[in-house]
């Protein structure tokens, strides 16, 4: 630009006085002040500067061959050398160099505010889980008995109690096999009482042959006693020998008539025991029979189906003249709605902290009433396929505003270890080397820190290890946080949170 300036001035000059004239009218305190231009103007024209101030001295191009005036030309030679030494000497004044031209760039503010927080310690925590509605009994009803629905009482919603009647079913085939048993029955009881009888009239036969069997024992003791009486009469030569012979014979027969006299109460003993055993043997047939008769009766006490307990009806299939299966489809289902149970899978994390007792929270999305219980069982028991415990809260349910089924988040409050500590979720930086916070040290700059998270509390989160509890953590750290950093905390909110810039 310099240069375009100068060749311009000088072209076209004539005479001596014609180029003082233009050398001194040149702009010579504009190229002086340049310093105060802009940097990336000088930058631009700085390579101009360099070449006005490092070329050789110009030669003038005069338009005629004859000029006069020489001691003009050599001191417009000499000006143009002292000018482009000052030029040159001006060049470090000028122009920055790179490096103070980026400090000048990185020292522009950048403000940017962030919120810090402060770990707690780990006392006690509420975790929210996800809970069901369950009711306090419940029993689907199906059909006991066989047969075709005759009545249904009671439909979807009623409220019913214990022993209503809900469904009539009729069962002819039933009612057959509860006849032929009663009949079976009462042939077993005949066949008892005629057992019973000739058990009788054998104890009466048992009764005659001991009778008889007396008397022929009496017959013999007299038959002995003539024998020895004989037996004197034959060594006094009173009787003939003979004669005592016969009665001796005589004596013998009634020794054999005792004996088959005693064999004949034997067996007559022996008989009356076979009578009771038989007598035993019909009893437990006819008792068996009774027994089958009572079971056939007590499945036709199931063709009226009833309310078990006092409940609500909450599903009906029954239809008339449907034909029934004994113990296949439920023709309707009955919850006791008195009572909730809330049950709630808690995860293994806390299944240590979880016992009867703890405070629990209960709450419906659908409604802002939140209702207060404490866990009242546990399983004791973490199922290996979800790695969760079962454990129920029980509540009142008199109104019956808390229904079985339903979708419900519980709040637990449970103990935990106190040489942990608490920070909330949002301070915590997620990258592939792992989890990380952003601490601002007490030189107010940025320290990326890595930890080691435990339990996930909901809003909070524990830290196993990586803080000491004193750290002041940046609330949504972006990925443009960097160590070094530099923070300036400076005011505070209406909540007593620090808030920095950077």
């Amino acid at each position: 630009m310099a240069d375009t300036t100068l060749n311009r001035s000088l072209n076209g000059v004539g005479t001596s006085e014609d180029l003082n004239a233009r050398v001194l009218a040149f702009p010579w305190t504009a190229m002086l002040a340049r310093p105060n231009l802009e940097t990336d103007r000088l930058n631009r024209t700085s390579s101009e500067v360099v070449r006005l101030s490092t070329s050789p001295p110009l030669a003038v191009k005069r338009p005629t061959p004859a000029v006069s005036g020489g001691s003009t030309t050599k001191w417009l030679a000499g000006f143009l050398m002292v000018g482009g030494a000052a030029t040159a000497a001006l060049q470090p004044w000028k122009l920055p160099s790179a490096e103070s031209h980026s400090a000048t760039i990185s020292t522009k503010p950048f403000v940017k505010s962030v919120e810090i927080q402060r770990p707690s310690p780990a006392t006690t925590a509420n975790v929210v889980l996800p809970a069901t509605f369950r009711p306090w009994q419940t029993a689907p009803l199906s059909a006991r008995v066989s047969g075709y629905l005759t009545h249904w009482h009671r439909d979807l919603g009623d409220h019913v109690l214990a022993g209503d009647l809900l469904a009539e079913i009729e069962t002819p085939e039933l009612d057959q096999e509860v006849a032929s048993a009663e009949s079976l029955a009462r042939e077993a009881d005949a066949a008892v009482v005629q057992a019973k009888a000739e058990r009788i009239e054998a104890l009466a036969d048992l009764k005659a042959a001991e009778a008889q069997l007396n008397r022929v024992r009496a017959e013999l003791e007299l038959s002995r006693s003539q024998l020895a009486r004989r037996e004197k009469l034959v060594a006094g030569r009173v009787i003939t020998q003979e004669e005592f012979d016969s009665f001796l014979r005589e004596v013998e027969a009634r020794t054999a008539i005792v004996a088959a006299a005693e064999s004949d109460v034997t067996r007559r003993n022996a008989n009356l025991e076979t009578r009771g055993a038989i007598i035993d043997a019909r009893v437990a047939t006819a008792k068996s029979r009774q027994s089958n008769v009572e079971r056939l009766q007590q499945l036709q006490a199931f063709k009226r189906i009833v309310a078990p307990f006092d409940g609500v009806v909450i599903n009906r299939t029954a239809e008339v003249g449907m034909l029934v299966t004994a113990g296949r489809e439920a023709l309707f289902v009955v919850e006791d709605m008195s009572k909730v149970r809330v049950q709630i899978n808690v995860p293994q994390s806390y299944s240590m902290q979880t016992v009867p007792g703890v405070v629990a929270t209960v709450s419906v999305p659908e409604s802002s009433v939140a209702v207060s219980g404490t866990i009242t069982r546990v399983s004791s028991s973490v199922d290996s396929a979800s790695r969760t415990m079962l454990a129920e809260i029980e509540l009142e349910n008199s109104s019956l505003h808390l229904q079985p089924g339903s979708y419900a988040q519980v709040s637990l409050k449970t103990e935990q270890d106190h040489s942990n500590w608490t920070i909330p979720t949002n301070t915590v930086l997620m990258r592939v080397e792992g989890p990380h916070v952003a601490v601002v040290d007490p030189e107010n700059q940025i320290e990326l820190r890595r930890v080691t998270l435990g339990r996930d509390l909901g809003s909070r989160v524990v830290v196993v290890a990586g803080i000491t509890g004193n750290e002041r953590l940046v609330v949504n750290p972006g990925n443009d946080l960097t160590n070094g950093l530099l923070i300036q905390v400076h005011q505070k909110d209406g909540n007593g949170q620090e808030v920095a810039q950077r």
